[in-house]
């Protein structure tokens, strides 16, 4: 791995030519893709050391079951959550353990991005939890990775992000540049995929559902004119794979 480090080489392009090859010593040249899977090990470490520190009782994650193993942390690209129970001495541990990290990886945590929230515990603990940890304070919902936390799928607000998104792509001075080939392909590609990503973890109620595909229908029809417009072709034949037959944009 040292290898890979310390001997890439570069070259800097001035007035349309290239200089000679400098030898890269210390660093990734930015943008290089190994630099992602060396943060990816190093962040396993610290998985390592939480999962560790969970086995021998210095923390306490959260349990679905008490025949399972508690949840004391997840992990996803540069992001961590701690699932831990609000005993000072759990906390305390938890604490030591990412300050450890820091000294040993050189990676600084940034608690002032950093949040607590608290799941159906009193304020007194958050209080303290938040002051240990430096950081601010949170209630549920919140927003992860574009997902709200703490709020209930089966309601509408839930999916408002959602539908704020596609009325954005919806917006209506595309209608008068679109074909409808190019409509059709900018439902499939763009709009589809904004619910699919929402649906990969929560079901979707039927209302929504509806509201969404009508969305999609007035966008595909619509002319731009403020009147009702005929939709002379089935919706499910629309949304048919360019295999079973779909409808030829014009």
């Amino acid at each position: 791995m040292k290898w890979c480090i310390s001997t890439p080489t570069m070259s800097i392009l001035v007035n349309e030519s290239t200089t000679s090859e400098l030898l890269v010593e210390k660093r990734l040249r930015q943008g290089d893709p190994l630099s992602l899977f060396l943060f990816n090990l190093v962040v396993e470490c610290l998985s390592v050391c939480l999962s560790r520190a969970g086995d021998l009782d210095l923390i306490r994650g959260f349990c679905f079951d008490s025949n399972e193993r508690p949840i004391s942390h997840l992990q996803y690209a540069d992001d961590t959550i701690l699932f831990l129970e609000p005993n000072s001495e759990y906390l305390a541990n938890a604490r030591r353990i990412l300050h450890c990290f820091k000294l040993v990886s050189g990676l600084k945590i940034n608690f002032h991005k950093s949040c607590v929230v608290r799941v159906r515990k009193n304020g007194g603990e958050e209080f303290d939890c938040a002051a240990l940890f430096k950081c601010k304070e949170a209630k549920l919902s919140i927003l992860y990775l574009g997902m709200p936390l703490g709020a209930r799928p089966s309601s509408q607000p839930f999916w408002n992000s959602v539908m704020s998104h596609i009325k954005n792509q919806l917006a209506p001075w595309k209608i008068k540049y679109l074909s409808k080939g190019r409509r059709l392909a900018l439902i499939k590609s763009v709009l589809e995929s904004l619910p699919t990503y929402f649906m990969s973890v929560f079901q979707i109620s039927v209302c929504v559902a509806k509201t969404i595909e009508k969305s999609q229908r007035s966008f595909f029809w619509d002319d731009g004119v403020e009147k009702r417009k005929l939709h002379t072709v089935a919706w499910v034949t629309i949304c048919n794979s360019k295999k079973k037959g779909w409808v030829r944009g014009g």
